[in-house]
């Protein structure tokens, strides 16, 4: 069977996918029924067959030299991928022993650490500030709404973490691999602790650096250019590890959970955010060889077992997969819009191998295997926790709102939404069984009132400290119903068995 042949009748076995090829000799062949999505120009024989015997190393390649050319949408191409991996020939144990001798040479040592990271993060400030949110994080967002830009999802991020590390004022937190500080930076600002944060890149260092002074933090916030393995024997309140994890590498999770253990004081708590595969396996050789050198991601199990033996409990795990993809489709708009500049700084070819990166990374989080997790544990058995995630949730809610333009806000009733949060709209009161019940609504409300309470009581409330409203066990229904909607914070609520207060 000729090539052709062979390559046209794998892409006919492709379910669901509607795509154009136009072949080595100008043949275009249409895959699919609907309108294709991209067209994928092969220009050689030789590099076809050097993608069939490894695609997931040999077609980023061959895109990043030109040897290939897409057009139209990147990340359905390699959605193909995840669909074509049963059918492809699988790589030869000669080549697996390479590729295995190969990350050995890339592993996280101290000495491996400095330079895979450098590898990666000392690019250039400029470079990241051309297409990362305006405080520089190089990690998955946090999406209260699939609407939200970069630069909020990012802050509602960082905080997101700081309640779950539940920060009280005067605590020390660790920020392991702290980037370019924007977590440490958002903890000293709205929780009133002092930072320590470690990394690896002489250029987040020199960053973080001049960003506190300009911002007078510096006397709050300390950045070292260090290793978890160098870090003293000094006590935290709480630790943080974003997206540190996934440089550590396989052989070396023991030493960085003994080295955590070490630094979070008991009962203390922490949080991990870190990208994970389902299954234990080897990363991407393309990304681990041009992009991320010592990479790897633990599946969950692993961590867990990991974590337990240390001495750490974990609490609680949040899933925020569809988050990252999100993050990576901003970080790609972004990227697109300034790739001239980037172009300028490097050339086409980097252009090409970081337009492939943030594309196969996205389409990873849609359509493979990774996921992005938020793992929350304490040193030793704690009971510190609140028993709900609403410590955490509502608060970031609260912090959104805040953020929000005035012009976004809803209109309805503004003064009571910007004091407690959004309020939810009541159905209409009905007569009370036990007598003095109101009348039926219509359910039309005025504007600025509320549904049961009326304008001139919401207008009172709104001006109380603390919202308490009676509700006992006299006069019906009706204002019962209405305290159970509004939105008071739940740490002042109780739940009395005579119905005295609520």
């Amino acid at each position: 069977m000729s090539l052709k042949r062979g390559v046209d009748r794998m892409f006919k076995q492709i379910p669901g996918a509607s795509f154009a090829v136009q072949y080595w000799d100008g043949e275009t062949i249409t895959y699919g029924e609907e309108k294709p999505e991209f067209l994928l120009r092969l220009r050689d024989t030789s590099s076809v067959r050097r993608m069939l015997r490894n695609p997931f190393l040999r077609l980023p390649e061959a895109y990043v030299s030109g040897q290939v050319v897409v057009e139209g949408n990147l990340q359905r191409l390699l959605r193909l991928g995840y669909a074509l991996d049963p059918r492809l020939p699988r790589v030869n144990p000669l080549r697996k022993a390479l590729l295995y001798f190969a990350a050995l040479a890339r592993r996280n040592s101290l000495r491996g650490a400095r330079e895979n990271v450098s590898h990666h993060y000392d690019r250039g400030n400029e470079f990241y500030q051309l297409w990362l949110d305006r405080e520089m994080n190089y990690s998955c967002a946090y999406f209260e709404d699939a609407a939200d830009d970069l630069d909020r999802a990012q802050c509602q991020k960082v905080h997101h973490i700081c309640k779950k590390l539940r920060l009280k004022p005067g605590q020390r937190l660790l920020d392991i691999g702290c980037g370019w500080g924007a977590l440490a930076a958002h903890a000293v600002r709205e929780f009133d602790v002092s930072v320590l944060g470690i990394t690896l890149s002489k250029e987040q260092v020199a960053r973080c650096q001049s960003k506190l002074r300009h911002s007078g933090l510096d006397g709050r916030v300390e950045v070292r250019l260090q290793d978890y393995r160098e870090l003293e024997t000094e006590p935290f309140d709480a630790v943080a590890s974003v997206g540190m994890i996934e440089h550590v590498g396989k052989s070396y999770l023991p030493a960085y959970m003994a080295a955590v253990a070490r630094s979070l004081r008991p009962g203390g708590t922490g949080v991990f955010q870190l990208i994970s595969q389902t299954h234990e396996k080897a990363v991407a050789p393309w990304i681990s060889r041009y992009i991320f050198p010592g990479m790897y991601l633990p599946p969950l199990g692993e961590l867990a077992t990991e974590v337990a033996r240390a001495g750490l409990r974990i609490i609680d795990v949040e899933n925020l997969r569809p988050h990252y993809a999100l993050t990576l489709d901003a970080w790609i708009e972004r990227f697109e819009k300034n790739r001239e500049a980037i172009r300028e700084m490097f050339d086409d070819r980097f252009v090409r191998m970081w337009r492939m990166y943030l594309n196969a990374a996205c389409a990873a989080f849609k359509y493979g295997e990774l996921n992005l997790w938020q793992v929350t544990f304490t040193h030793g058995f704690s009971d510190r926790m609140p028993l709900t995630r609403r410590y955490a949730t509502s608060m970031t809610s609260r912090l959104a709102k805040r953020r929000r333009p005035a012009a976004s806000r809803s209109r309805w009733p503004i003064d009571l939404r910007s004091k407690y949060g959004a309020l939810r709209r009541c159905p209409p009161s009905r007569p009370s069984a036990r007598g003095g019940g109101g009348r039926r609504s219509s359910g039309r409300v005025p504007p600025g009132s509320h549904p049961l309470l009326g304008k001139g009581l919401l207008d009172s409330l709104t001006r109380l400290p603390y919202p308490r409203w009676p509700c006992g066990r006299g006069g019906g229904g009706g204002p019962r119903r209405s305290v159970r909607a509004l939105p008071w914070p739940r740490r002042t609520v109780t739940r009395p068995s005579c119905g005295a207060w609520r």
